[in-house]
């Protein structure tokens, strides 16, 4: 073996052999702790880390690091060595820690704690409601977006509408009367656009999970919710699925069309106008 090949190989043996006690740099921020507390869960990201398996960079101090910000790493080395949860008042970011590093007990833990029980628990369960709940959000933003941007609007609205397809009866063609009295209950336009405006997020039933009808109240609220969450001003106003008391359709061909079962305006408010 070359001395370049011998230097190479006690190079690999150093970063795999660690010492029972292990010094850290986690964005900056210094850290000690024994080997074995960062092995405590086999599955963690940390225990693979020191495992031996992989090569951890050194700072020039000799110190390991982890290219993370450090400012909750304490809150994560006090439930690896002793089973300490963090305050209240940072729960939340230490939750974002233990997901990073796969700290499945303590993410568990946090999420079913009082405080943030009801953003990752209920309201998770009511983001499942829809297939495609963060296309939906973020379709959402980029029609108001587009809208501010092309029409020059200082107020966005983007309607959120969901429809089911409704086949037409064929016995109706046996009866011009009973052909008239069923399409006299329903509003019908030639195009979504002829019912909602040029800006709207469409949702078949088939991606609702539950009845549109039932559940379509709570996810609007819950993406009013992550919308503020993020920044964005905007209010929420369902406005149903009737126009002039009938049902709006929209021809679709000429054995079926969409029935709105819910609709719900979102309004943007871009430059902070009181609106209502």
């Amino acid at each position: 073996m070359s001395d370049e090949e011998e230097s190479l190989d006690t190079s690999y043996d150093d970063n795999h052999r660690f010492p029972a006690i292990i010094n850290l740099n986690v964005g900056g921020k210094q850290f000690a702790t024994r080997l074995m507390t960062l092995q405590r869960f086999p599955d963690s990201m940390l225990a693979v880390m020191f495992s031996g398996r992989h090569m951890v960079d050194k700072d020039s101090d000799g110190n390991y690091f982890i290219d993370r910000d450090g400012t909750y790493f304490h809150h994560i080395l006090n439930y690896l060595r002793d089973d300490i949860l963090p305050p209240v008042n940072c729960a939340e970011e230490v939750l974002k820690e233990a997901l990073y590093y796969g700290i499945d007990d303590l993410i568990e833990i946090l999420k079913a704690s009082p405080s943030l029980f009801a953003e990752y628990t209920v309201r998770e369960n009511i983001r499942k409601k829809l297939v495609c709940y963060n296309y939906v959000r973020d379709e959402i933003i980029r029609m108001a977006r587009l809208e501010a941007e092309q029409d020059e609007a200082i107020v966005s609205i983007v309607r959120l509408v969901t429809t089911k397809n409704q086949p037409i009866p064929r016995d109706l063609q046996f009866s011009k009367q009973a052909y008239k009295q069923y399409f006299r209950k329903f509003k019908t336009y030639e195009s979504f656009e002829k019912c909602y405006g040029q800006y709207y997020v469409h949702i078949p039933a088939e991606d609702v999970v539950g009845h549109p009808d039932e559940v379509m109240n709570t996810v609007a609220s819950c993406l009013l919710y992550d919308l503020k969450q993020v920044g964005y001003k905007c209010i929420l106003k369902s406005e149903g699925n009737t126009i002039e008391s009938k049902l709006c359709t929209v021809t679709w061909c000429d054995d079926e069309f969409h029935v709105c079962t819910s609709c719900h305006m979102f309004k943007f408010d871009w430059l902070s106008v009181n609106i209502t």
